[in-house]
């Protein structure tokens, strides 16, 4: 084998074991045992900021009755969305904690077009080699069109939800820094902004999800478009991303240009 053929299957099995990974870890939460629903009986915000007045902690530290798999449970967890006393969250049972399910992480489709792509990387230059480049090329546009319909799916299905527009505010900014300064590195800061919104009459205070790395990207009093998800509740800060469509379009057209090698 090559250099070029050896780079190429350890490159595949790497997006391979990518995929895999987030397929188990979305097939575990999808099991009923670790699906749960929760009751907030109190709420208590834990804040700290550092000597130069940065927010460097913002989570709500919530005591939860917790239901699922016909057992009643109290559980204390935290988050950072904002409940009140009363208020009904879904859960979910991740690495033997319960957490908010916050429907964050990457869903089923996409992992699976992750793996598929991994596949085709890693058998397409094994193939060629033992079978002929042909053989090869018909294994890889056919995971490519596999590839490009999971991605659009992924994409269609997300954008297809219900979403009312509202509009946030950045009421503070959270400075979050990994590491320390040495001889050749540096700290890593990231800035988050802390939203506040009213949803159906409740006002609601989150820290987002995205983070920059660039002080000075988000302002304080700066408004920001949100969307409330009525069917599941919740708030998405963004829509499915075109990049989704864009990667759906390009596995097709590498299907196109290999389908067309091979008859050409």
């Amino acid at each position: 084998m090559s250099i070029q053929t050896i780079f190429l299957v350890l490159l595949g099995a790497a997006v391979f074991v990518i995929g895999t990974t987030n397929i188990r870890a979305y097939i575990r939460q999808q099991k009923p045992e670790n699906m749960l629903m929760g009751k907030v009986l109190s709420a208590r915000l834990m804040e700290k900021r550092d000597k130069e007045e940065r927010l460097i902690q913002h989570y709500y530290e919530l005591m939860v009755q917790c239901s699922g798999g016909g057992k009643t449970f109290n559980e204390k967890i935290s988050s950072t969305m904002e409940y009140e006393r009363g208020d009904e969250l879904k859960l979910v049972r991740n690495g033997g904690k319960i957490v908010p399910d916050s429907e964050r992480g990457v869903s089923f489709g996409t992992a699976l077009a992750i793996t598929l792509v991994g596949m085709g990387l890693a058998i397409f230059p094994v193939v060629s080699l033992r079978s002929g480049e042909k053989a090869g090329s018909v294994i890889l546009v056919i995971l490519l069109l596999l590839g490009g319909a999971i991605t659009f799916s992924s994409f269609w299905k997300d954008r297809k939800k219900s979403l009312a527009m509202i509009e946030g505010e950045i009421v503070d900014i959270l400075y979050y820094r990994t590491g320390d300064n040495k001889k050749f590195s540096k700290p890593v800061e990231s800035y988050y902004p802390l939203i506040r919104c009213s949803v159906e009459g409740k006002e609601k205070t989150f820290l987002s999800a995205y983070n920059s790395r660039t002080k000075g990207s988000y302002k304080t009093g700066a408004k920001v478009k949100l969307f409330h998800d009525k069917e599941a509740g919740g708030i998405v800060e963004k829509k499915a991303s075109p990049v989704l469509l864009a990667a759906a379009v390009l596995f097709w057209l590498m299907a196109l240009v290999g389908t067309v090698s091979l008859f050409g």
